[in-house]
Formats: structure tokens, C-alpha cells, sequence
């Protein structure tokens, strides 16, 4: 009796030390990945070990995340958290708040827009902008966050970040510029609501909302509206699409649809200074895998020029996030040459990029969240 007793009180011990074990060793000799391509992002590789970080403790908040990226079964534990989340009544888990309509929705606090970084490029975009409008046309297109203008899809109080304060900041850098500069791209949006003009499990916009933010543009530039009206005819390529926003909790009601639009006029397209030359904007090999969205592109290309659309010796120069890449069909056909550049992805200055191809427009391109933590602008349109 003893000895079952003594057996009883040891077994959970001997389980808990087994799973632990277990995920130890899962995670010493499982195959590290760089990269997510559900969440389409890096992930965090064995920091070294340095006694200058320890002490720092850059070196402890590394392998925090580290150990967080690198989990064995990740996908599966991220899915029961979200689990027993939904079960226990609550309306986020992992930074996504569950809308309304089967919406995930990221979770934005002011910290997020109100902090060093995003001081730094909101300067730099000011700088840069009155720079650049002496020698062409400049426009600024800061797409606002699905959460934001997407405010009716928010479960009950969920709180989230004004946009529009940031809108404000970067007007008043700009002064009397900003009425010429800055495309009302929030207030387009915003207007079409009703509308899927955001995946449902992603933070992109869709084909149709880069559309109408394509529409602002060219109604702020005095373009052809009733040319551009035109290009509202989309094709589906994927009904299979489950983006970012469903990688951070590995679970959605339904899966996205990936509608394009193919320019009609033939197109030359050279991928990063002669790489690749093709005759698409589309590559048909990600809709096989879990990074659909690049499909657009090939995804976040550090030059792609485009060459074939109208006659009309202008050539525009896009600096831009990932939101640009659905946009850019409708741009191609506009302009005689396109010439769409990723910092990111890039080591070089925006003055070098301007001398390199001498455009007669600019548009800089970002996701309000994104521009808000990118690292590379303020360093390379200083």
C-alpha cells in the first residue's frame, strides 16, 4: 500500500519532469528556421553569447524570444492558447482582437505610433518631402491599419490607437504642402467600410481597397478618374488564403480570397537591376504555400522597374512597405516607367535612388503601423 501511495504522489512528478524534458530536447535538436512564412516575418536564431549583452540583458531578451520562436509544435500550442482564450470569454488572444464577421483585428496602442522611431521617420518624411517637391511632384499615402478604420468590426470596448493624431504630426511638419502632398487615403477607406477592402485574416488591404486607395491618388494628382474607374475589374486567383493575422493564433472562421487586377497593356518587368525580367507583376509559385500574399511581386523586392505602360515620358519613384505591392498594377500603366524600391531590402540613400533615375514623381507608400517602426527610413531620406 505503501509503495502504490508512494507511486501516486511521484507520478505527476515524473510526467511534468518527462514533458519538460521533452520539450527541452525538442527544441535543442529540432530544425531551427530563419523565417515564418505564415507570419512573413523573421524569427529570433540563438543569440551568442556575449558577457557585453548579458550584462546589458539584450542578450536575456533575445533568447526570451528565441525560445518563444523556436518552440517545438509553436503552430499547435499557439492554437490551444487561442483555444481555451475563446473559451473563457475573451476577445484577443496574441495581439488579435476576434471582430465581428470573422475579422481578426491587431491590437494598436499609442506606443506603437508615439515612440523614438516613429518620431524619427515622421521628421525624415518631412524633410524628404520638401526636398523632393522642388524638383517633382511628391505624394504621401500612409495607409491607416485595418483596426482603425475598420473600428465597427472591434468586439465590445476594445480599445485601440487614433490614427488620425499621426495624420495631424506629419501635416503640421509638412505646412502649407500637406493640402498637395498627402493623399486622403484614411478618408477614402473609410468611406467603403461596408466593403472587404481588408482581408479578413491579414493586415493587408485587399486588391479592391488598394484600388480605391489608387483612386485617391490619382483624384489628388488630377489624373484620369474616369481611366482609372475603368481598372476596377478583378480576377480570383486563391479562395485558400490565411494571412498574418491568422499565423499570430493559428485559427479563422474562413479562409480570404485574393482577387487581382491584370494591366491590360503589355508590360516589361525587371526584378532587382536584371535578375529577372518577366512580362507579369504576379508570381504564380506563392499560391502554394503559406505566403499567398507574395504573389504580388514575388513579395518585397529590393527594385523592380516597369516599363511598357503610357507614353507620357514620366517616370514615378515608389518608396514603400508591402502595401504597395497591390497597388502597383494599377500604377504601371500610368506612368512610361515605374521603378518601385524597398529600403528595407536596399543599402542605399533616397538621394542616390533620385540621381539613379531621375523620376518626375514620387510616391512614398507605407502602412501607418509599419512606417511607424521601420528602421530604414529616417536612416536612408535623412
Amino acid at each position: 500500500m505503501k509503495i502504490k501511495k508512494y507511486i501516486r504522489q511521484l507520478l505527476p512528478v515524473v510526467v511534468f519532469a518527462a514533458i519538460i524534458f521533452g520539450l527541452t530536447a525538442g527544441s535543442l535538436f529540432s530544425q531551427k528556421q530563419e523565417y515564418s512564412a505564415s507570419e512573413k516575418r523573421l524569427l529570433q536564431t540563438m543569440p551568442k553569447l556575449r558577457w557585453k549583452a548579458v550584462k546589458k540583458g539584450r542578450f536575456q531578451t533575445k533568447y526570451e524570444i528565441y525560445l518563444a520562436d523556436q518552440f517545438p509544435g509553436r503552430d499547435g500550442w499557439v492554437r490551444v492558447q487561442t483555444d481555451v482564450s475563446r473559451m473563457f470569454g475573451k476577445t484577443e488572444s496574441n495581439g488579435v482582437y476576434f471582430g465581428k464577421d470573422d475579422y481578426l483585428l491587431e491590437h494598436y496602442e499609442a506606443s506603437d505610433f508615439e515612440n523614438a522611431q516613429a518620431q524619427k521617420n515622421e521628421a525624415a518624411l518631412a524633410k524628404f518631402v520638401k526636398k523632393m517637391s522642388r524638383k517633382c511632384k511628391v505624394s504621401v499615402m500612409l495607409v491607416p491599419t485595418k483596426t482603425w478604420v475598420m473600428q465597427e468590426k472591434l468586439p465590445a470596448f476594445a480599445p485601440t490607437y487614433d490614427e488620425q493624431q499621426m495624420y495631424d504630426r506629419i501635416g503640421q511638419q509638412l505646412g502649407d504642402l500637406a493640402d498637395t502632398v498627402l493623399v486622403p487615403v484614411a478618408s477614402e477607406l473609410k468611406k467603403h467600410t461596408d466593403e472587404q477592402i481588408y482581408y479578413r485574416t491579414d493586415h493587408h488591404w485587399t486588391t479592391l481597397g488598394a484600388w480605391y486607395g489608387y483612386l485617391a491618388y490619382v483624384e489628388t494628382n488630377g489624373g484620369d478618374v474616369a481611366q482609372a474607374q475603368k481598372k476596377r475589374e478583378f480576377q480570383c486567383v486563391s479562395s485558400q488564403f490565411y494571412g498574418s493575422s491568422y499565423a499570430k493564433i493559428n485559427q479563422a472562421p474562413r479562409a480570404d480570397e485574393i482577387d487581382v487586377y491584370e494591366p491590360v497593356q503589355p508590360l516589361t518587368v525587371v526584378y532587382n537591376m536584371g535578375e529577372k525580367t518577366t512580362d507579369t507583376l504576379y508570381d504564380a509559385s506563392f499560391l502554394g504555400t503559406q505566403d499567398q500574399y507574395s504573389y504580388f511581386t514575388g513579395g518585397n523586392q529590393p527594385v523592380i522597374e516597369v516599363t511598357g505602360g503610357s507614353t507620357n515620358g514620366r517616370t514615378l519613384l515608389i518608396i514603400k512597405d508591402s502595401f504597395a505591392n497591390s497597388m502597383l498594377p494599377f500604377l504601371a500603366e500610368d506612368y512610361e516607367k515605374v521603378v518601385m524600391v524597398d529600403l528595407r531590402q536596399l543599402n542605399i540613400k533616397c538621394r542616390d535612388l533620385v540621381k539613379m533615375f531621375d523620376p518626375t514623381d514620387v510616391l512614398v507608400l507605407y502602412n501607418t503601423a509599419q512606417f511607424a517602426e521601420d528602421r530604414e527610413f529616417a536612416m536612408k531620406c535623412r
